[in-house]
Formats: structure tokens, C-alpha cells, sequence
């Protein structure tokens, strides 16, 4: 059953996204409780546009193993393509208590709120992620971005500075 999620992970890497649902679903046919097997086909199926497939598939890995904070994620980022922002932000706000040091929930998280207009909350999330990894040049970014919607101009050319200095490294 790895054999089979593992070739769905590099075919999606390679960009053949139907025979990367195959294989996870080959996975699942071998084990329907592999949580890492359901929440990989909800990327593949995200990344079709599937995005109601995807969030069941997310759904039940997050179903098998509700402390799956990558599940949570994922099915954060798909509901915000699909301009669900309330249950996206939940699901980012589920993903962090669950893993507190996961930098990308953070910095997903921060997007969403920034999305949403929040940009004193959506800050707050981005220097939680610049505190877990001071070398997250994205977090950096994205924190100029809301700084700058904000009108801290100042501020924000600081925080895109720091992005590029560390881009460049």
C-alpha cells in the first residue's frame, strides 16, 4: 500500500494528476483506514478542481485521524479556493491548535485573514510563522502584504526586504 501512495505522490510531482488519484485510490482499495493515502488524493483532486471530492477525501483522512493537522491544512486551502473563508479559517484555526509549531498553517492561516480583510489578526499569524522559522522568506512576504493593505507602508517595505534578503541566500 506505501508502494502504491508513494507512486501517487511522484506522479503528482510529475504532473500526471489522474494516475496519481489512481494510485492513492489503489492505496485505499488495500487500506481503506490509510489516512495519508485519502488526504493525497484530496490534493490530486483539489489540484483537478475537484474540490468537493477533495474535501471528502480530506474529510475522511481527517475522519481516521483527527489530529491530522496536514489534513486540516489541505482542507483549509481547499475551501478557501472554493470562497468558503468562515470554514477555511476554521480549519486553519484547527490545524494550528493541533500542531502550534506548523509554520505553514501559521502562514496559511495569516493568508486567509488577510483574504478576509483582517489584516491586524492575519500580521499576528505571519509573526507567529516568522517566529517558528525567522527564515521563512514567504511568512516575510505575505507579512509586507497585509502591512501594506493595512497602510504601514514603512513597515511593510521592511518586512519585503527582509523576504528578498533572505531569497537570496
Amino acid at each position: 500500500m506505501d508502494a502504491w501512495n508513494n507512486l501517487g505522490i511522484t506522479r503528482y510531482a510529475l504532473g500526471f494528476i489522474e494516475d496519481a488519484v489512481k494510485a492513492h485510490d489503489r492505496a485505499i482499495q488495500i487500506n481503506p483506514l490509510f489516512k495519508e493515502a485519502w488526504c493525497n488524493k484530496g490534493n490530486a483532486l483539489a489540484h483537478q478542481g475537484k474540490y468537493d471530492n477533495a474535501i471528502q477525501a480530506f474529510d475522511k483522512a481527517i475522519e481516521l485521524e483527527p489530529n491530522f493537522a496536514e489534513a486540516w491544512i489541505n482542507k483549509g486551502n481547499t475551501l478557501k479556493l472554493l470562497g468558503k473563508y468562515d470554514e477555511a479559517l476554521q480549519a486553519f484555526d484547527e490545524a494550528v491548535k493541533l500542531k502550534p509549531d506548523y509554520v505553514a498553517a501559521w502562514n496559511n492561516k495569516g493568508n486567509m485573514l488577510c483574504d478576509m480583510g483582517k489584516y491586524v489578526e492575519a500580521i499576528q499569524a505571519y509573526d507567529k510563522a516568522i517566529e517558528l522559522n525567522p527564515s521563512f522568506a514567504v511568512a516575510w512576504y505575505n507579512k509586507g502584504r497585509a502591512l501594506k493593505k493595512h497602510n504601514h507602508n514603512i513597515e511593510a517595505n521592511d518586512a519585503f526586504a527582509r523576504a528578498r534578503e533572505l531569497e537570496g541566500k
